[in-house]
This record gives structure tokens, sequence and C-alpha cells, in this order.
């Protein structure tokens, strides 16, 4: 007797380079902070007490301790993003204290920093953000206080995949003071490579700030998550390191990034159903046991719209599980 099959599925995406993007449709996050965090999907990685959430006050409460491991509270992004496509990020700073040089043994600046990481990499033991190439793939807004002789610097930063040369920052000579409402916003426009970054003051227009264009030959990045960021000073060159203890209050986080190019996925007619978008590349994959996948069918749709894929072989499953994985060709 054969049995009839009985499929299910899952949605996995894997958005790798493209060669070409619109803003299109976007996905707007915006936390205020005012219920428990991990609610609403954030998580803390490595020094959890660098990151205390103020019920009362509705804020999260950060501290950027440089003698530390690396630690981060992260939030993930509905996929990733590359420099091919337009995204932004703001959030309100208030600093409580600030000094750089507090190691005797590092005693120049050093950064705190927010922004856009690839999970993967900052998570892993050899991402070390004072080394050259430690760092990867990350997207950031980031503060040097003064440490004489360098000034105090706002910097937009963009490392590559790979953390190799040449890297993307804007050095911007603005001090920061404590007890005063900032407001930063990065905004990132793939179609002339620029990242804008713009300061409020209590509530008024601030300073301007430089902008960054990706030079020719960058490498290009892909980030997954964003993270407020308290750094490990190892790493650093014996002769220029730098050490930093902050503490201060984030809140109003506004993420915008591009909507899933996997919308509506259902189950119909023995298909795959889901919203397309045009110049992406779809593949179904399936499995018996979510852990080996393997392709069974492929499309290259050149316009927006529903999108069906199907298996096409002729095997009988005790059940099968399927995925839809969408990269840029």
């Amino acid at each position: 007797m054969i049995r009839p099959r009985f499929r299910t599925w899952i949605l996995s995406l894997a958005v790798l380079l493209a060669t070409g993007s619109a803003l299109g449709d976007v996905v707007r996050f915006s936390e205020d902070f005012s219920s428990l965090p991990t609610l609403t999907g954030w998580r803390r990685l490595g020094e959890e007490s660098l990151f205390q959430w103020n019920r009362e006050l509705a804020r999260m409460e950060v501290t950027w301790d440089s003698s530390r491991s690396n630690s981060f509270l992260v939030q993930n992004l509905p996929r990733p993003v590359t420099q091919v496509d337009d995204f932004a990020f703001a959030f309100d700073l208030v600093l409580d204290r600030h000094a750089v040089g507090v190691n005797p043994l590092r005693p120049s600046t050093f950064q705190i920093a927010a922004g856009f990481v690839r999970l993967s990499a900052v998570t892993a033991t050899n991402y070390l953000r004072g080394a050259l190439p430690g760092p990867r793939d990350t997207v950031e807004w980031a503060w040097f206080g003064a440490a004489d002789p360098i000034a105090a610097s706002i910097s937009p930063v963009i490392i590559p995949t790979g953390g190799r040369l040449p890297w993307a920052y804007a050095d911007s000579y603005v001090p920061l003071e404590t007890g005063v409402n900032y407001r930063f916003e990065l905004a990132y426009t793939a179609s002339d490579r620029t990242a804008r970054l713009r300061m409020r003051v209590d509530g008024q227009p601030g300073p301007a700030l430089e902008s960054l264009v990706l030079p020719s030959n960058f490498a290009g990045f892909q980030v997954d998550a964003f993270a407020i960021s308290s750094y490990s000073e190892e790493g650093q060159h014996p002769l220029f390191g730098g050490s930093v203890l902050a503490s201060g209050r984030i809140d109003n986080v506004l993420l915008t990034v591009p909507d899933s190019p996997v919308g509506r996925l259902r189950w119909l007619n023995d298909q795959v159903r889901f919203q397309a978008a045009g110049g992406w590349r779809y593949e179904l994959q399936a499995s018996s046991d979510l852990e080996s996948w393997s392709p069974v069918a492929t499309e290259s749709p050149s316009a927006d719209g529903e999108l069906g894929m199907s298996d096409p072989r002729d095997a009988v499953f005790g059940h099968q599980f399927y995925r839809v994985r969408a990269t840029r060709p």
C-alpha cells in the first residue's frame, strides 16, 4: 500500500550579495523599551550585566567597558542586508559618564558603538574591534572621546566582509557631553553607496556630520542584526592601544530595512506558494529530517508577483519539509 505524502514546510532565507536593489517595501521596527525587551526579540550576548532594562523609566541602561569581553544587546533583522540595499537606524543616547585611557597600559581613546552587525562575525572568538583585520561585516555609529593629542570624533564606520582594507569611515570632530539627549540617525542609500549621519541635541538640529562614501574597491558587507556594542580592548597595537569606561541610556531605537523577498508563504495544490520579488533567484529545498537539505526546484521571476514551486520528484515520502532560499544573482 502506498502511503499518501504528508508535507510540511518551514521558511528559511539566505540573502546573498546582489548587483542592484531599490528600497521598495520596507520593514520598520521601533523600540521604546516600555516592556520587557526579551518580549520583542532583544538578546544579551557576552557580559549580560552591561545591559540593564530600567522598567520604571522605560529605557535601556548600557555600560561600555573595554576591559570586558565583546558584549552586545542585539535585535535580529528580518533578513540580511548588504551594500546594494537601502537601510537606516536611529537611537537616542544620554551619557551619564565617559572616560577613555582608563587602562594605564592602553592610555589612548576607544569607541562606544551601536549599529548593524553580522552576528556570526561579532560573536566569533577572533572578532577584535581594535585589531586589523579582526572586525568584519559591521555598519555602525561610533564615538571616540578625546585623548591628547586625539580630538573627540563621531564616525559612521563600514567594515567589509573579511575585514581587510579599505574600510569606510568619516570623522566629524564633535564632543559629546554627559546629561545631554542626543539622537543619531544613520541612513545608507545603495544608489550612491553613501551613509549619511545626522544628529539632534536636546531635540534641536545638531552640527552637520560628514557623510561616508564606499570606496570603489570596497569588498562589500552583509549584516543581519542591530547591536548596541561594548567592545573588548584586546588585540590592539601596544603603541596605540586605547580603553574606555562609559555608561548611559539608549532609547527610541528605530530600524528601517528592506522587506523579506519571500512573502505570504503558504501550501496550496501541492505547491509552496509565496509572493516573490523580481530579480531574485528562488530555490525550493526539501528535507526529511530538518538537517540535510536538497534543492528540488529553482525559479528566477522577472517581476513581482505570486510564485508557485513544487517538488517534481516521484519518490514517496512519509513526511517532507520544505524551505525557500532567496538569493540575488
